[in-house]
């Protein structure tokens, strides 16, 4: 007997064939020993598990089975290898090494030796987890159409206003596997805030139910739940683990158990009105697509019956509405049959208001319009009522006699009702008293006669207009505009007058009465500023607009200047506040900077009869020094002219500087003039003139800007600014002169008019120049002007002079020699520490105290109140300075005299009044040291004045 081929590994061709025909299986080949330990594996386990055959080989099967189905696999393999079966056949799910499993089909038998001894077991494993999922899918979809079915069928039976949402739950709850199923509506409360309420909830046994948890009540969808409603609100679905959710929703979600959640929304007419939700308490169990897109139909499906609940209540209120509405109308609403039985099915109760027969007379009566309409109308009312297709919605005008005789007009408004074949079997309609309109309109058609004498006779300009032209113009209006006869107004349109009008600026003649504020152009080009005002009238029986033109350019004028000087007012505030807050850290830097100077020059210049050289550093500290005290006085002047055009005393006349208040300008509108022209002064020597400061100052301020404005940017080294003063025949003369374009002739007669200005939108008013030629006027003075184009203006501004009074010199009497200031004890009052050291420092001479505030400068003086004398600030946050005074000179008679008040600016008009009718002394910051130190020694030395 031949014997069969045998390779060097032991294996046979027809083994070496059996062993390829195995590994090319897609099912899974396996054998175990009797220990259910893998001894034989094929390639497809990898395929299926991801283990490799070679780590896998030599351990338990069942460390590969899910723990799930380890027991009831194992109690398979029992009857298997007790034979008490032959062969097994079940489903297992085999872990896989990514950490999750694969469903297959096992197939195993046992195998035994030649002698019939088990050896283990031998089989197959096939991968059906694609058909598991498949199957499950199937199954899931079949669970929750049935519940959708279930639920559609509870949401339609549910009553009209019965619980809708507490049956639909419970089918939703058991075929989704929930742990609990609730339902919020969410609405805004009176703030504006979106809210939310559970209103319904099913859970599954075991589970706590959460509708009486009040957190869940009321509560606010932002900050808490706001990235659900900004979801919600855009139709989309929120769900999840919880555990990935933010720290907000967590501290609302865990204390319920929630692991995992899918919020969906429940919208109506495109609005959120609320949401449902499904938990899960046992398993972090996450949501498919098939079953959120599940959910989400059930969830349409109560949105649907919520909308189709909104709708039926809806339609009842208008019902309801509607029967109101047609029973306490003030129209007649009727219902006219032409089928037999022919005659009224429906008249509203206002009928018996109107025509003085009510419902039940209609209705056993269907010839009663015909008796009660007036003879020449009985014509239209047949057309009404037989024939209302033929009016196409037009409204009819009729007249109905009433039972009293009296005449009652109705306008009708109907529509026919038709059959399925088209037929006209009825006829809605509408009739409307109109008899007070129509009286109305028929005086007015008496009075068109006498309008024409009313408007002659009407002292105002005023015009009539047909579709947009003038048919009528008052002998007013055709004199104000510079024409001789109406004639040549008529035919032509009154917005040709107008200036700055859109449209023709006036009403049409269905319109509402309009009246604004317009510029009426005369014929040589002047204007006037009118109040214009129109309504709609019939004129002649056509419809036609009367405008009616008011003359208010002086008043105009007037509010414009009370306007701008409440704006001035509102600057001069301001500039106020700004120099109040810049003097006090000013007075304490000017202060001190004179301080480090004089302990310089005391301490560091060479002593008498020393020769050497100075510290090379010591006179560069001086330079620095004198350049602060430069700059900082530098600042004093600014702070003083904003000070001089904050004064609120502008009626006040007094002899004013020409020359300060130029140059106080000239600091104002230096930045106007840097960028376009070179500024050149030409001041001669001139007297002081009557006026008021800060009036002039606004004055020249005006001016000097219009010049500098005239000149072009960018060739300030071409152009100049001229400032020139001079005396002419006893009169002080200013002149503005500028290189600048220059004005035309044809407006050089109206640059002083109201309103009126070269400048473009939103650059000048029209006001500046008439408001200062007011001023200048005002002063007893005058203002002109020369300008030629291309080269540019000079403005003069002629001023009266004070007469001078003879100056009577008191007799030079001798120096005394200086007296020895005695030690005196002084208070300073001031908010700011800065400036009480300040005070501190010149004071030297004397025992100086110091209070940040008028209440510890109260306690001060009432622990001890000998003080010689007392430096109160005027402007204090809690105590001002008046309060401090009348603190004083209630509880402390006497002291109050000793008081010398400091101030860096910014009086209210209380405090200004207060210091206007006291004797004692003022102090403005920054201060001049000569004046403090005398104002105190005088106190020291003599004590204050004696009381008037």
């Amino acid at each position: 007997m031949q014997m069969p081929f045998t390779r060097p590994d032991g294996t046979t061709p027809t083994e070496r064939r059996f062993r390829q025909v195995i590994d090319t299986l897609q099912e899974v080949v396996f054998q175990t020993d009797t220990a259910r330990t893998w001894v034989f594996l094929n390639p497809a386990w990898t395929e299926v598990t991801g283990f490799p055959v070679e780590e896998s080989l030599g351990r338990s099967a069942l460390d590969f089975v899910h723990p799930d189905d380890r027991e009831r696999t194992l109690v398979v393999c029992k009857t298997l290898l007790t034979r008490e079966r032959e062969f097994v056949q079940h489903e297992v799910r085999y872990l896989t090494r990514d950490g999750g499993f694969r469903w297959v089909d096992v197939f195993a038998r046992v195998t035994v030796d030649e002698d019939g001894t088990l050896l283990g077991m031998a089989g197959t494993l096939n991968d059906i987890t694609e058909r598991k999922r498949t199957n499950d899918a199937l199954a899931r979809r079949e669970r929750y159409l049935t519940a959708l079915v279930d639920m559609q069928q509870r949401l339609l039976s549910v009553p009209e206003g019965g619980d809708l949402y507490s049956p639909a739950l419970a089918p939703l709850g058991q075929a989704s596997g929930a742990s609990r199923v609730y339902v919020f509506e969410t609405y805004t409360n009176a703030q504006g805030t979106l809210m939310c309420s559970q209103r319904a909830e099913w859970c599954a046994p075991g589970v706590t139910a959460e509708i009486d948890n009040p957190m869940l009540q009321d509560l606010p969808m932002r900050p808490i739940l706001g990235r659900w409603a900004t979801v919600l609100e855009r139709g989309e679905v929120v769900t999840g683990r919880v555990a990935t959710f933010p720290s907000v929703e967590r501290d609302l979600l865990e204390p319920q158990g929630i692991l995992t959640l899918l919020v969906l929304p429940l919208r109506v007419q495109g609005r959120l009105v609320g949401f449902v939700g499904f938990d899960n308490c046992f398993e972090a169990r996450e949501w498919d697509r098939l079953e959120v897109d599940l959910l989400s139909a059930a969830s349409g499906a109560i949105s649907v019956s919520l909308e189709r609940r909104a709708s039926e209540r809806a339609l009842r209120e208008h019902e309801h509405r509607f029967r109101q509405l047609a029973e306490n109308a003030s129209d007649v609403l009727y219902l006219y049959r032409r089928e037999a039985p022919r005659g009224f099915a429906y008249v509203s109760r206002v009928a018996h208001a109107k025509l003085g027969l009510g419902p039940e007379a209609h209705y056993t009566d269907p010839e009663l319009w015909y008796r009660q309409v007036h003879p020449d109308d009985r014509a239209a009312l047949e057309r009404v009522l037989e024939s209302p297709q033929s009016l196409d919605g037009g409204t009819v005008e009729l007249r109905f006699l009433r039972p009293d005789g009296s005449l009652l007009w109705l306008e009708h408004v109907v529509a026919p009702v038709t059959d399925t074949a088209g037929r006209v079997v009825a006829v809605e309609g509408l009739a409307r008293d109109i008899t007070e309109r129509r009286e109305v309109e028929e005086a007015l058609k008496r009075s068109e006669a006498s309008l024409r004498a009313l408007m002659e006779g009407f002292p105002d300009p005023a015009a009539i207009e047909r579709d947009g032209h003038i048919v009528y113009a008052n002998a007013v209006l055709v004199t104000t505009l510079g024409f001789a006869r109406a004639e040549e107004l008529v035919g032509r349109r009154l917005s040709e007058f107008l200036a700055d009008v859109p449209g023709t600026g006036v009403a049409s003649v269905d319109s509402t009465p309009l009246t604004s504020e317009r510029r009426l152009v005369l014929r040589d080009g002047r204007t006037r500023v009118v109040e214009l005002a129109s309504l709609p009238l019939r004129f002649d029986g056509q419809p036609a607009v009367v405008s009616i033109a008011r003359d208010v350019t002086e008043q105009r004028q007037l509010k414009a200047r009370l306007t701008l000087a409440d704006r001035l007012a509102s600057v001069g505030t301001l500039a106020a506040g700004i120099a109040h807050e810049i003097n006090n850290p000013l007075a304490f830097v000017v202060s001190n900077l004179g301080f480090l100077s004089d302990e310089f020059r005391h301490h560091l210049s060479p002593g008498p009869g020393v020769r050497g050289v100075r510290p090379p550093d010591v006179a560069e500290w001086q330079e620095v020094l004198g350049e602060a005290c430069e700059g900082a006085e530098r600042v004093r002047q600014i702070v003083r002219q904003l000070k001089t055009f904050s004064r609120p005393d502008e009626e006040r006349m007094t002899p004013v500087d020409v020359h300060a208040v130029l140059d106080s300008v000239v600091m104002m509108a230096a930045n106007e003039i840097r960028h376009r022209a070179r500024l050149r002064r030409e001041y001669g020597t001139v007297p002081e003139v009557m006026g008021n400061e800060g009036r002039l100052c606004q004055v020249f301020l005006n001016l000097v800007v219009n010049a500098a404005q005239a000149i072009p940017e960018g060739s300030a080294h071409e152009h100049e600014v001229v400032l020139a003063t001079r005396v002419s025949g006893g009169q002080v003369v200013v002149e503005v002169r500028d290189t600048g374009i220059g004005i035309p002739p044809e407006v050089m007669g109206r640059i002083f008019d109201p309103f009126f200005t070269t400048k473009p939108v939103g650059v000048g008013t029209g006001l500046g120049l008439s408001i200062c030629h007011g001023i200048i006027t005002g002063l007893g003075g005058d203002i002109q002007v020369d300008s030629t184009v291309g080269k540019g203006s000079t403005f003069r501004v002629v001023l009266p002079a004070p007469r001078p009074e003879p100056v009577v010199r008191p007799p030079e009497a001798p120096l005394p020699a200086a007296p020895v200031v005695p030690r005196g004890r002084v208070l300073v009052v001031d908010d700011e520490p800065a400036v009480g050291r300040v005070l501190q420092r010149l004071l030297r001479g004397h025992d100086v105290e110091v209070a940040t505030s008028g209440r510890q400068a109260l306690e001060r003086m009432s622990q001890a109140p000998g003080f010689d004398a007392v430096l109160c600030d005027v402007m204090m946050p809690d105590l001002a300075g008046r309060d401090v005074y009348e603190a004083v000179r209630r509880d402390h008679p006497g002291l109050e005299r000793r008081f010398v008040f400091v101030s860096g600016g910014a009086f209210t008009a209380g405090a200004r009044d207060f210091l206007e009718h006291i004797p004692n002394p003022l102090l403005e910051k920054p201060f001049d040291e000569a004046r403090v130190r005398g104002a105190v020694e005088e106190l020291v030395r003599h004590g204050p004045p004696d009381a008037a």
